[in-house]
């Protein structure tokens, strides 16, 4: 009995081994097909930066923009925030900054600084065309930059402050910016391009980068600097290669699974046909974008979703282990939501991309990637 326990034993590890073995290169494998196909995407358009200035130089070519930025007690950089919005090259684009009930003085100091009056709303009404959040305290308008509106508010949380800000807006573009988040001069412009290109183009990615240890001045980074810290080293590599591989090749294919919620593009109309952002779910931008690939094929209209490297957000991320470890907490939570929120979809013919790319790669990532990792160190 004992040699038959033994024998079991040996063949169960040897299994998992296997197991984890392979999970283990298959996602390796993947990754070296992202970087393929990243590498051929960037040698392959020469002409981009060609277009890039010739919208630059026309400006009627460009569409009406409402940024709109989530606050939850972030007292320490708002100011800095919103002045970087605002000093944006970009030519037809307001903000909305939604207070989501801070308990801090966040709101108080955007007041202070941007000298608020508070203004008329419908936001409280029962409205059929309106996205569903919280109760509205007030809508204010900055005395001193009247491109400025702050929606001021009952905690709701991220993706109910998005739809009370989408409620507000009346740009056919809406654009997604954390509150930590500083934009490039240039990067609405360039975000720009997918919309004026193809009018069937309906949500855009851009690029996040990392600014810990950068030179910020006036709401612009002025020069690029490498933190000392290895926690954040490790977060530069991570978001590199998130960025400038994985959705560049998620995109090349017509697959791009999520627009970051740190800075992302969409028309304004397609959000409230499907719903706006689901008020609950912590990985609200996953779930939104995949809403958005599950509204292509019920219309079976050729919608686009792309991805721009070259538009650019810069980023705060976690300089300590604890709150590391608690962002991507919520980050698994927020997938694994999502997953189960759509997973009737997976391998289902109708949904091609979405039901054999997007969310096996998830199952892959997000539920067997972290215990198959678990297990190997244990193994190791």
């Amino acid at each position: 009995m004992n040699s038959y326990i033994y024998n079991s034993l040996v063949v169960s590890m040897q299994a998992t081994v296997f197991i984890i073995m392979f999970i283990g290169l298959l996602q390796i494998f993947i990754y070296f097909i992202q970087l393929i196909i990243a590498l051929y995407v960037f040698f392959d358009n020469p002409h981009k930066e060609r277009k890039i200035q010739s919208i630059q130089k026309n400006d009627g070519m460009l569409h009406p923009i409402t940024i709109i930025m989530p606050a939850y007690n972030e007292s320490v950089t708002i100011i800095e925030s919103i002045k970087s919005i605002l000093a944006t090259d970009y030519p037809n684009a307001d903000v909305i900054v939604v207070n989501d009930g801070s308990t801090d003085d966040t709101f108080e100091l955007i007041n202070q600084f941007f000298n608020l009056e508070k203004t008329l709303h419908n936001l409280n009404t029962n409205n059929p065309n309106h996205l569903s959040h919280a109760q509205i305290k007030g809508v204010y308008v900055s005395r001193k930059d009247n491109r400025l509106r702050v929606i001021d508010k009952v905690n709701g949380g991220k993706a109910d402050a998005h739809n009370a800000a989408i409620n507000l807006s009346r740009s056919p573009i809406i654009c997604l910016l954390d509150a930590d988040s500083i934009l490039a001069p240039d990067a609405l412009t360039n975000a720009m391009v997918p919309f004026i290109d193809d009018p069937k183009t309906i949500a855009v990615g851009g690029t996040v980068r990392v600014a810990n240890s950068c030179l910020i001045k006036n709401g612009v980074v002025k020069k690029i600097k490498l933190s000392k810290k290895y926690i954040v080293q490790l977060q530069i590599v991570e978001y590199m290669r998130s960025f400038l591989m994985a959705k560049v090749a998620w995109n090349h294919i017509s697959a791009l699974p999520i627009i970051s919620g740190a800075f992302g593009l969409f028309r304004r109309d397609f959000a409230i046909r499907i719903g706006g952002f689901s008020v609950g779910s912590v990985g609200e931008d996953y779930d939104f974008t995949v809403k958005l690939h599950k509204y292509i094929y019920d219309s079976k209209v050729d919608y686009k979703i792309k991805y721009v490297p070259t538009a650019i957000c810069w980023t705060q991320v976690p300089e300590k282990w604890s709150v590391l470890r608690n962002q991507r907490i919520r980050w698994h939570i927020g997938a694994l939501q999502t997953f189960f929120h759509f997973q009737n979809l997976t391998f289902d013919i109708k949904y091609r991309r979405i039901s054999f790319l997007i969310l096996p790669f998830s199952i892959l990532t997000d539920i067997i990637g972290p215990l198959s990792e678990f297990l190997g160190y244990i193994l190791l």
